[in-house]
Formats: structure tokens, C-alpha cells, sequence
């Protein structure tokens, strides 16, 4: 009993270790976090300069990151690999990364919206 109690620290630290190690864990998230830095400053440098819609400035602000949105799509490959159906191979690896891409487009374009609907309702 001793043992295995005596394990269980190492046990969590190897866990958590490779958590940490993971290609999700190292660069998807620094990566999400960068376009949407990007696309909040588009948002605030633009929200009360310009007549457009929040909308339009969501998509001006897609132009603006590229690059950003670049490092993430370039991600998306080696994130399907997580996916549990894909890495037991019967998953569609294709349909798995354009879904990874086009969920963050579609969160980081309403997330851009509201930070332009914010920044014009400030006083």
C-alpha cells in the first residue's frame, strides 16, 4: 500500500508532463491567443474611426492577422492528430483540421464583433 501511495506524486508528474509536452498544450494555445490579440487591436485601433459595420471590421481585421491566422492554420494538421478518431484511423484528418480552422475563424470573427460593439459603447 505504501508503494503505491509513494507513486502516486510521480504518477501526476509524469501526467502532467506529458500534458504539458503535447503539441495542444505548447502551441495551439499561444497561437489562438496571438490572433485573437490581434484581432481585439484591430478592433480598438478601428471601432469609433471608421463607419463600418462590426462585421466588416471582423473581416478587415481576417486581412490584418494573416500572418497570425497563418500560424494557427499551419497547427491544424498536427492537432487532428489528437483527435480520438483520427488517431485510431478511421477519423477524415481533412475534415477534422478544416474543422479546427473554421471553428476558430467563427469564434475569433464574433469575438472581434464584440470587441467593436464594446469599444463603441464605451464612454
Amino acid at each position: 500500500m505504501h508503494r503505491i501511495i509513494s507513486s502516486i506524486p510521480v504518477a501526476l508528474a509524469l501526467a502532467a508532463t506529458a500534458h504539458a509536452a503535447t503539441p495542444e498544450a505548447d502551441t495551439r494555445e499561444p497561437a489562438e491567443a496571438a490572433v485573437l490579440e490581434c484581432h481585439a487591436q484591430y478592433a480598438q485601433r478601428y471601432a469609433n474611426r471608421v463607419e463600418a459595420a462590426p462585421s466588416e471590421l471582423a473581416a478587415g481585421a481576417f486581412a490584418a492577422c494573416k500572418s497570425q491566422m497563418d500560424a494557427l492554420v499551419a497547427l491544424a494538421p498536427e492537432l487532428a492528430k489528437e483527435d480520438e478518431q483520427v488517431a485510431i484511423g478511421i477519423g477524415d484528418k481533412r475534415a477534422v483540421e478544416r474543422g479546427i480552422v473554421d471553428g476558430f475563424r467563427k469564434e475569433v470573427r464574433n469575438a472581434t464583433i464584440d470587441a467593436v460593439i464594446r469599444a463603441r459603447a464605451a464612454p
